[in-house]
């Protein structure tokens, strides 16, 4: 069982992160790396290359050699080269937004959705997420809230039936429910009733049925059975524990049921089934275990719902919040998870937190309150963001260039009024490969910095940017190996092009010593399109968004001196952790993360190689890229520079590569190795096998030698660790 860090203290051992909290408020406070990792170095010029960092010439350098013997990849790290700007860890941090299932069938230990039984579309007949049936109704006289539901026999039914169906028969409410039966079998079910035949203490006795069903049945075999009598017409809250017998199966689905027995009618409201073992009450004890093991430096709590999200919607007394259409993505948001929920997850997993301010149809007030309300008494959140994606018009309150220049300027005030300490993110603009759609990112980044350095003003600490690359998008009709080929070109592009682009328009508005860093807050594959199943292709669930994962990590890392800070997509959708019928796994992705940041690379060293590439021509919206390597590989030391570090990706998909390696300026005693691989590049983890894809060690022969010979299989990651016991 995990123990959790009390109201008090948490540290975190070998970490940057210290978490230091006083009796009554929580304090979110960053030691002296992570503040480090928010300073501005001085930014260099960018020349003409395949990488370059830092102001030394070359120091990444790829050299296509197709003709070599066995398709062999020669690389030659040499550690007696640094970066002079060293690696911040925030590169590896993560976020969360609410979208889909991400909080109330992830993070939030609830099995049941819509606890509030709330309408959130015009047009609904029922709660959405229950089923009921038989004598209901669904009216507005809840609990602190608009609706509740009403369940009746035939002889006392006096309200129309919620479902539009059949109203004959014994009322019945029920979800169905997927409880994590494998790791609890005991659960809290809190609910409010009331019965319905008059006000206060007159109305009569009215009795509700509660049973637990062994599968998606409402008159399947009961698995928990309860008698509950209610009485009086106020509402009240009843706690009942429910254990879940052998005949509730792991993965299955299971339904909890509410029926009414006999007497009175009975009025339902604000129902929770949380497991005994849930943190704190409220959090899934299996997401908190794998996100602190993430090593996620700090989270990012924005994303398209930040557009349309109204922050005092999610504070206060949770049954009094308002359940709404989530605006951005639909469904049901209960804002049962807020800012405070956040701030606690973000300690638990021993992240600092990161907030993105409504900037869509919020306004500058309402965002300067928010950060009052989170670093009024002490600063719990350092970094701030000004608005998501304004550019897009899939984006509430999206805006044009001069809009969000405007905008920035409005919010930067209000909140710097607020907390003069906070470091704020301004809306950037990345997200297009094109020559045209260069320009356009161009045009939007310029037009914001310039705006907001006018009259004096404060620069944004960093600019964002959402370089995500949507699959299948315009290429799902192509074969698979074009699709993967394509994709894993992408990374390159984003390496040659892309980030010298935005780094060259930072430039242009600030000069040769400009402050503004790079911020990829979005970053990765994720699902666009509807040209065939997005599954059998390229995804962020496979082994092949892991590898693009890696490729991409590689790239940030060669431009640590301008990207400073960057958020994966992301910690609960796109590639990460998952909860499929109620099991926790990880996709394959996680593990890239995890062994980049766990390796902890702080001083890029000089990393040149030769070996077999290609040049990929352009397919739908993916650009063109040339000379793309087969074995793509960064080098770094680490802070104690007792360890040098080899990043290995083999992008080929069906070709294992032979890489030498020559080590130079650093004299190793022990060399280890951490493969991740998979005989299909679309291999994924499921509940039933979650251990699909996961991290091994990597044999090495030769493991205590500076020169080593060895064969990267297809589509792999591999990390090369060469240890000293002295300070190289």
């Amino acid at each position: 069982m995990i123990k959790f860090p009390p109201q008090s203290t948490f540290k975190r051992a070998g970490s940057c992160l210290l978490w230091t909290l006083l009796p009554s408020v929580a304090s979110l406070m960053l030691s002296a790396p992570l503040h480090g990792a928010m300073a501005q170095a001085p930014a260099t010029a960018v020349t003409s290359r395949t990488s370059t960092i830092s102001g030394a010439p070359d120091l990444f350098l790829y050299h296509r050699d197709d003709a070599t013997p066995g398709g062999l990849t020669t690389i030659r790290l040499n550690a007696a080269r640094v970066a002079t700007t060293p690696v911040q860890p925030l590169v590896f941090s993560n976020f969360l937004e609410h979208l889909g299932g991400v909080l109330y069938e992830g993070v939030w230990a609830n099995a049941l959705n819509n606890p509030n039984l709330e309408k959130v579309e015009p047009n609904e007949t029922m709660p959405p997420w229950w089923d009921t049936a038989g004598h209901t109704s669904w009216d507005e006289r809840g609990l602190l809230s608009p609706r509740s539901v009403r369940l009746m026999s035939g002889t006392n039914a006096s309200g129309t039936n919620a479902s539009g169906t059949n109203a004959s028969g014994t009322g019945t409410l029920s979800q169905r429910v997927f409880l994590p039966v494998h790791r609890v079998r005991t659960y809290t079910l809190v609910l409010h009733t009331r019965a319905a035949g008059g006000a206060g203490t007159d109305a009569g006795l009215g009795v509700l049925e509660i049973t637990l069903r062994a599968n998606n049945d409402v008159v399947g075999p009961v698995a928990f059975r309860y008698a509950l009598p209610v009485s009086g017409g106020t509402w009240q809250r009843h706690r009942i524990a429910i254990t879940a017998p052998e005949s509730v199966q792991k993965g299955q689905p299971a339904r909890l049921v509410f029926a009414h027995q006999s007497g009175e009618a009975v009025d339902i409201d604000q129902v929770e089934l949380f497991p005994t073992d849930a943190v704190e009450g409220h959090f899934d004890p299996d997401v908190i275990r794998l996100a602190r093991a993430w090593r996620i430096p700090m989270l990012r709590y924005s994303g398209n719902f930040s557009s349309g999200y109204r922050w005092r919607d999610g504070v206060g007394l949770r049954v009094a919040r308002p359940t709404l259409r989530n605006p951005a993505w639909g469904g049901v948001e209960s804002n049962h998870f807020g800012t405070d929920e956040f701030l606690r997850f973000c300690q638990l997993i021993g992240a600092v937190p990161q907030i993105g301010v409504n900037a869509g149809n919020g306004t500058p007030e309402e965002a300067a309150d928010w950060v009052r309300y989170v670093n009024g008494k002490q600063q719990r959140v350092p970094v701030w963001e000004i608005g998501n994606e304004l550019y897009g018009g899939w984006q509430i309150g999206h805006t044009d260039a001069p809009g969000n220049a405007e905008r920035f300027v409005r919010f930067r005030e209000a909140m710097l009024k607020a907390d003069p300490r906070i470091r704020i993110i301004a809306t950037g603009k990345g997200d297009e490969f094109s020559t045209d759609g260069l320009e356009r990112n161009r045009s939007w980044n310029e037009a914001v910095l310039r705006a907001a350095q006018a009259n004096g003003g404060r620069l944004p600490e960093w600019l964002s940017i959402h370089p995500l690359v949507g699959l299948p998008g315009d290429i799902g009709n192509r074969p698979y190996a074009e699709q993967f080929e394509s994709a894993m070109a992408h990374p390159t592009f984003l390496d040659r092009t892309l980030l010298p682009s935005i780094i060259a328009a930072i430039q242009n508005v600030q000069g040769a010593n400009a402050k503004t860093r790079i911020a990829p807050n979005e970053w990765g594959i994720i699902i666009v399109g509807n040209s065939g199943d997005w599954t059998k292709g390229p995804n962020h669930d496979v082994l092949a968004g892991a590898i693009f994962n890696a490729l991409t990590l590689n790239t940030l890392l060669r431009h640590s001196d301008w990207v400073t800070l960057a958020n994966m997509t992301a910690l609960m959708h796109g590639g990460g952790i998952k909860k499929p019928n109620g099991v926790v796994i990880v996709d394959p992705q996680y593990y890239t993360q995890q062994l980049y940041a766990m390796a902890a690379p702080r001083l890029m060293v000089e990393t040149r190689w030769s070996g077999p590439g290609r040049d990929v021509p352009q397919r739908g919206f993916l650009p063109a890229v040339s000379n793309v390597p087969d074995i793509d590989v960064t080098g770094a030391l680490s802070t104690d520079r007792r360890r040098l570090m080899a990043f290995v990706v083999n992008r080929n998909l069906d070709q294992a590569r032979r890489v030498e390696f020559t080590i130079e300026g650093f004299r190793s005693n022990a060399v280890s190795a951490t493969i991740l691989t998979a005989p299909d590049a679309q291999a994924r983890n499921t509940w039933e096998q979650p251990n699909n894809v996961a991290p091994r060690p990597f044999a090495l022969p030769n493991a205590r030698s500076n020169n080593l010979s060895v064969e990267v299989p297809p589509h792999s990651l591999v990390v090369f660790t060469f240890a000293s016991d002295r300070r190289q």
